[in-house]
């Protein structure tokens, strides 16, 4: 099971580093501004993407775009094509870079990954702060440029779909929303302190993060995984929709779960996978349902209240 979560979690890193350069450049319209940010006397980095809407100088959407674990921020943006639907849409993309080895070799430069509570990797290890860099982040980019506050959220694949819950988790004052792709919540104890709107994406394949959860702790991983069902109802509880969903067919392949009546606004929504695996779903392997325009749909729809 160790070598099949190792290279599971890798595939997608690996999937998308392979891309042609004009797919993961796919974003021409809008601009992009390589920035780092001082934490705890570590410079953190991140890319931040500008849509050609904001020249315009009105408030925009922020959604930060965590990525998995091994991976980088390039590789986000290639993997999601977040930018390409920014630029279509108007809003503003933060690509954060985790926390890599403390030693990094040749083969592991450029390999991060999120302290999501019981996972993952050296950013685990190292305690990094991941949290306290993620808020200064919408801070710094809040007091740069112009942001719509009732309208930031994160959106985060495997190990950045943990870290996302562990924003919902530690930072529900900042979020209005996350999207998990491939994830659980990790967090030992999870206390938010208001209703945050939950979108989960999760194949019933899915070898890394098993749809089922875990018996014990995976040695990659060094985490125990719950079912994945259980993050969604904790959600659901937390945000007070009814304890049942509402279950209707998209696609084919796709079960939509809605959890209705959530308190301030808010809402939770569990889309299933048939048979999907640890991927990020892009209309190709599952036609009809590419994840990121179906994220930023129910982003745009749920703003804090």
């Amino acid at each position: 099971m160790a070598r099949r979560l190792a290279q599971a979690l890798m595939f997608a890193v690996i999937a998308a580093l392979a891309l042609p350069l004009s797919m993961a450049s796919g974003r021409a319209a809008g601009t992009d501004v390589e920035a780092t940010l001082p934490v705890d006397g570590v410079a953190r980095s991140y890319i931040l993407h500008l849509p050609p809407a904001a020249a315009g100088g009105n408030p925009l959407p922020l959604v930060v775009v965590l990525h998995g674990g091994g991976s980088n921020a390039d590789s986000a943006i290639a993997l999601t094509g977040f930018s390409a639907e920014a630029d279509t849409e108007g809003f503003i993309v933060a690509y954060p870079n985790g926390t890599g080895r403390l030693k990094p070799t040749a083969e592991t430069a450029g390999q991060f990954s999120w302290n999501a509570g019981d996972c993952c990797g050296a950013a685990m290890r190292q305690d990094a702060d991941d949290v306290g860099f993620l808020r200064a982040l919408v801070s710094t980019i809040e007091q740069e440029r112009a942001v719509d506050r009732h309208r930031v959220y994160a959106a985060g694949f495997s190990a950045g779909g943990m870290m996302a819950y562990r924003l919902a988790c530690d930072a529900s004052d900042i979020f209005a929303g996350i999207a998990v792709v491939s994830g659980a919540i990790l967090v030992p104890s999870c206390t938010p302190s208001r209703p945050v709107s939950v979108i989960h994406v999760h194949g019933t394949g899915d070898e890394a993060v098993p749809f089922k959860g875990t018996p014990e702790r995976e040695s990659y991983a060094r985490a125990k995984f719950p079912p994945v069902r259980d993050s969604v109802a904790f959600w659901a509880a937390f945000d007070g929709c009814r304890a049942q969903p509402v279950a209707r067919a998209t696609v084919l392949g796709i079960k939509v779960e809605d959890y209705p009546d959530c308190r301030a606004g808010t809402a939770v929504r569990f889309d299933v996978v048939e048979d999907g695996y640890h991927a990020w779903p892009d209309g190709q392997m599952t036609p009809g349902f590419a994840a990121t325009p179906h994220i930023w749909r129910f982003f745009a729809d749920h703003p804090r209240l």
